[in-house]
């Protein structure tokens, strides 16, 4: 062995010397973080219910032409035992039956409550959020879509049992329900990724959400900063925008368990899949900068890592032992922890594609995010000539 290393030292140039330098480095920044950042979750405490939280919640919903969904899944949340809860939904100007159906769900559910845009208008979507948080009557609130599945009996109670004094948001995983299909497994993918990634981060006091549904919160920090204010503007992401001005790690109860988790049917596509790419871009222009560069750091490390990775095993093959070693243990590792997390929120058929999803995803965000910044740029040009 030393003899080995003796006549690589000896045969070894300055390039090759400085390219598994920078590997070495790299390797050890990308496995730190998997423990630090995506693992990170595995190691705290499993949430459990508490009776002594009596706090009340508003369930918020805002619709549009879902008259069919409506009458499948509003009775199943307006039914939920042992929380005091009310439900507000706002009908988006719908063109439908919607408000009818509503009307009619009212007078059989006395929690529910129900208002509506009476015309049509830019940013709805944010004005409805706006209308419904305004109508709560609790300073909690958590915000649902009107494509969930019915939700386990602990959904609620799990969330308003996080409801303690020094608490300000509460997060939960939201998915879609596995109906078979390339990109329903893909959008799985991706969905179960980001959460991961939001659970690493807020652990790390580099606190974000990339989704609103599934979150609870206090309407107050809402009102505190004056609402959407300018941000209403923003085309892909609503309450996200606000939640991210607010949360931080002190004030933030992760939970990460199949009871507290939401499940959603619908169809998706390419086209849904690259508006989540979109999404996830534009709420991070809206972050700090210290998490925008934090953000930017793990993305571009993520690349040259398998980049260096890459040309070592070709430039230096002698030292394929040692490569086999380092990558195969990273890899075994990353593993555990995908499959791990992967059980305790009873996601399923999603292992090889996280896998893979993980290493390949980079580059096709940092391609994606430059013909997304392209088009912006052609379209502004267009729009001033």
């Amino acid at each position: 062995m030393i003899q080995f290393i003796r006549q690589f030292h000896s045969e070894i140039t300055h390039s090759e010397l400085l390219l598994l330098l920078v590997f070495l480095i790299l390797f050890v920044i990308r496995f730190l973080y998997l423990f630090l950042f995506t693992g990170r979750v595995l190691f705290s405490k499993k949430k459990k219910l508490n009776d002594k939280n009596v706090s009340p919640v508003t369930i918020i919903m805002t619709v549009r032409n879902e008259e069919d969904a409506l009458k499948k899944q509003l009775p199943s949340l307006l039914t939920i035992e042992n929380v005091d809860y009310e439900m507000i939904v706002v009908d988006d100007f719908s063109q439908d039956n919607t408000y009818l159906v509503l009307g009619a769900l009212k007078e059989q559910f006395w929690r529910l409550k129900i208002s509506a845009l009476n015309e049509e208008t830019r940013f709805s979507a944010k004005l409805s959020q706006n209308i419904a948080l305004k109508a709560a009557t609790n300073d909690w609130v958590i915000t649902v879509s009107v494509e969930i599945l019915t939700p386990l009996p602990d959904w609620l109670p799990v969330f308003v049992s996080q409801f303690y004094e020094n608490i300000s948001v509460v997060t939960g995983y939201e998915n879609l329900e596995d109906t078979g299909g390339f990109y329903n497994r893909l959008y799985r993918t991706a969905c179960f990724l980001r959460y991961l990634k939001t659970c690493g981060y807020i652990l790390n006091g580099l606190a974000v959400v990339y989704s609103d549904e599934n979150v609870a919160f206090r309407k107050s920090n809402y009102f505190r900063l004056g609402g959407y204010g300018a941000k209403i503007k923003e085309p892909y992401a609503n309450l996200e925008l606000m939640i991210n001005r607010f949360i931080c790690k002190k004030q933030t109860a992760i939970l990460f368990s199949e009871e507290s988790s939401l499940r959603k049917e619908r169809p998706v596509g390419l086209h849904d899949f690259l508006d989540q790419l979109k999404k996830n871009y534009r709420i991070e222009q809206h972050l700090t900068a210290k998490k925008r560069l934090f953000i930017a750091f793990d993305d571009t490390t993520k690349i040259l890592f398998l980049v260096f990775s890459l040309l070592t095993i070709i430039i230096l093959p002698k030292l394929w032992p040692v490569f086999t070693l380092l990558l195969g243990g990273k890899f075994i590792a990353h593993a555990v922890i995908l499959k791990s997390t992967q059980n305790r929120l009873n996601e399923r058929k999603i292992f090889l594609s996280s896998l893979m999803y993980d290493v390949l995803i980079p580059f096709l965000t940092l391609f994606h995010r430059w013909y997304f910044n392209y088009r912006s740029r052609k379209q502004k040009w267009r729009g001033i000539a």
